[in-house]
Formats: structure tokens, C-alpha cells, sequence
């Protein structure tokens, strides 16, 4: 009896929850031997991606070179020829973020062009309106040039009459004023007449 109430103490009081998802690693981590019997201890590890140049083939295992420059054996059961997932998928996230990247610069291109097609479209209707009022400008301009016509460039002699006595009374004005100075400036400032 002792023995079931341990039991039951030991058990969870918690009602199991919804299925958890997990996922099945993709990261393998293969040993890089000194010999090629590849048993032993290995002296460094290799993660799955990894480039290796092959040197040397035996029955069960591989002498390699790693990028690094560092040579050794590993089993030929986990070498492919095809580039891994794990790589051709960074390649494909570098792609990606580059994309990304030209994406926005173009999106940014497209605001700014979209910006100015709205102004020329409203100088385009400017000008429209212009050009549709080309041929009542033209009229008033040949109505206003046959006025000028008709009236030439005659001066009114009443218009002539007040010019010439504007000007004869600014001469002697003008003139009255430099003799005034002149006859001052040779008499030490006393005014004679």
C-alpha cells in the first residue's frame, strides 16, 4: 500500500496539454580521425555543410581537407557530392535579403516617380487649359493690334503743347539754379542780383 501512494505521488497532477511540435535536428556533427580506421577518439568536428576537398579514398572512410587546411579521415557514409540543404538554404537567405533589399530601393523609386507623374499631370492640365484658350488670345491680340493700328503712333497736340512747357520751364529752372551757385561761389556766398 506504502508502495502505491508512492507511486501516485510521483505521477504528475497536471492533465497532459496539446501535443508540443518538435522537429528532428538537421545539424550533423561528423568526426574528423587520424587514421583511417576512424575509431577512436576524433581530434575535431565537422558540422554538416562543411566543404572538404578529398585526397584519398579507402573502403569505409575518406582523407580529406577541410577549408581550413587541416587534413584527416572521416566515414564515407555521410559525404554527398550535392551541396546540403543547410548550405544551398544560406545561399538562398543571402540571395533572399539582397532581393529585399532591391525591392525596397525600387519601391522607393516607384514613390518618388509616382510623386512626379502626379506634377506633370498637373502641368500636363495646365497646359491644356492654355491650349484651349490659345484661339480667344489669338483674337484678342489681332482685336488689341488693328486698335493700335487705327490709332498709330500719333501724339495728341495738347500732349505735345504740355510737354514742350514742362520742359522749357524745368531749363530754366535748371538753369536758374546753376547761375544762382556760380554767381555765390564767385561772390564768397552773397547773392548780387
Amino acid at each position: 500500500m506504502r508502495l502505491i501512494l508512492i507511486l501516485l505521488a510521483l505521477l504528475p497532477l497536471t492533465a497532459p496539454t496539446a501535443a508540443e511540435t518538435v522537429y528532428v535536428t538537421d545539424e550533423l556533427r561528423l568526426g574528423l580521425y587520424d587514421g583511417e580506421q576512424t575509431t577512436g577518439r576524433p581530434f575535431q568536428t565537422l558540422l554538416s555543410g562543411a566543404r572538404l576537398d578529398v585526397l584519398e579514398r579507402a573502403l569505409m572512410s575518406v582523407r580529406v581537407r577541410t577549408e581550413d587546411g587541416i587534413e584527416g579521415w572521416v566515414k564515407t557514409a555521410y559525404l554527398v557530392t550535392a551541396e546540403p540543404a543547410r548550405r544551398r538554404v544560406e545561399a538562398l537567405e543571402r540571395s533572399n535579403a539582397t532581393m529585399i533589399g532591391q525591392l525596397d530601393s525600387i519601391r522607393t523609386t516607384e514613390t518618388t516617380n509616382l510623386a512626379r507623374i502626379e506634377s506633370l499631370e498637373a502641368d500636363l492640365a495646365g497646359a491644356q487649359q492654355n491650349i484651349a484658350r490659345l484661339p480667344q488670345l489669338e483674337r484678342d491680340n489681332a482685336d488689341l493690334r488693328s486698335a493700335l493700328d487705327a490709332v498709330g503712333t500719333s501724339v495728341a497736340v495738347r500732349w505735345l503743347i504740355v510737354a514742350v512747357i514742362l520742359a522749357f520751364a524745368a531749363g530754366c529752372l535748371a538753369g536758374y539754379v546753376w547761375l544762382d551757385r556760380r554767381v555765390r561761389r564767385q561772390f564768397g556766398g552773397l547773392k548780387i542780383y
